[in-house]
């Protein structure tokens, strides 16, 4: 079902992508968790069409759309970035390879359907993924994106990053442009929808959700906010002594001045035209 093929646009290289590299064990330690609930969410809207398809995951991480594809009856094929991610996936999914969102090593019209979760919104052009997704995907079949929505600061978030700069933290560049640049391009309906009008998708629907993350102890919260790639390879630097101080003064931290997590997502529904 994979084939590799000249590239039909090209390959945007993020620093963010580059990011991940490595960082496969802390993501599977802490925010997988939140991932593979939200996961469940973004496609429980359509999951009775995709019985017995194949599916393919853009930007699948360590699986968790792979693995609610699988519980949904789907065939998954995952394609990511970042190669350590993809070796956490397991049987989870059919098919797993290496590659760029915006040039997908697949041909034309071979699957089903294409599911994202919260990768479009990595990059600067996300049309160019949906884009890409709707050229390897059937006529008719489904082009699934979910993105985290703007929304207001987030006490558990800002806690943590307070006592990291105290310990040496610096939000990499990447992280930062991320924040202000890359992620604004998709995080309201409405700019989700015109992405994916531009990627020439039809039946276009945004579904605005504020979810319950599961993230309830000050541990989990601690554990999925040091497990992103933007501060796990920090968190990994540190001494084991300094390691195991830091964690416990994130902790406490969210104990006394955090909250649960309850995310904005955004969940994109559309078809490629007929």
């Amino acid at each position: 079902m994979v084939e590799r093929t000249p590239h039909r646009m090209a390959a945007i290289a993020t620093e963010s992508s580059k990011a991940y590299q490595g960082a496969a064990a802390a993501w599977a330690g802490g925010p997988a968790a939140l991932y593979d609930r939200l996961a469940t969410i973004a496609i429980a809207g359509v999951a009775h069409e995709l019985r017995g398809a194949s599916v393919l995951d853009v930007g699948a991480g360590t699986g968790a759309l792979c693995r609610a594809l699988r519980t949904a009856g789907a065939i998954p094929v995952a394609v990511d970035s970042s190669a350590d991610m993809l070796d956490l996936i397991g049987d989870a999914a059919a098919t797993s390879v290496v590659g760029d969102m915006c040039a997908l090593p697949l041909t034309d019209g071979r699957l089903d359907a294409a599911v994202c979760g919260f990768a479009i919104s990595h990059i600067d052009e996300p049309q160019d993924a949906l884009t890409e997704m709707c050229r390897v995907v059937r006529p008719c079949g489904l082009v699934i994106a979910s993105v985290f929505g703007e929304a207001p600061a987030s006490a558990a978030k800002d806690v943590i990053e307070t006592v990291a700069r105290e310990f040496g933290f610096i939000p990499p560049g990447w992280y930062l442009r991320l924040k202000t640049r890359t992620e604004p391009r998709s995080n309201t309906p409405a700019l989700l929808h015109a992405c994916a009008a531009s990627a020439g998708l039809e039946d276009i629907e945004v579904a605005d959700l504020t979810v319950d993350s599961g993230l309830e102890t000050p541990e989990s919260i601690a554990a999925y906010r040091t497990g992103l790639a933007h501060i796990a390879p920090f968190v990994a630097s540190l001494p084991a002594p300094r390691r195991t101080e830091f964690i416990e003064r994130a902790v406490a931290a969210v104990r006394e001045r955090g909250q649960p997590l309850r995310p904005r997502i955004l969940v994109l529904s559309s078809r490629v035209p007929a």
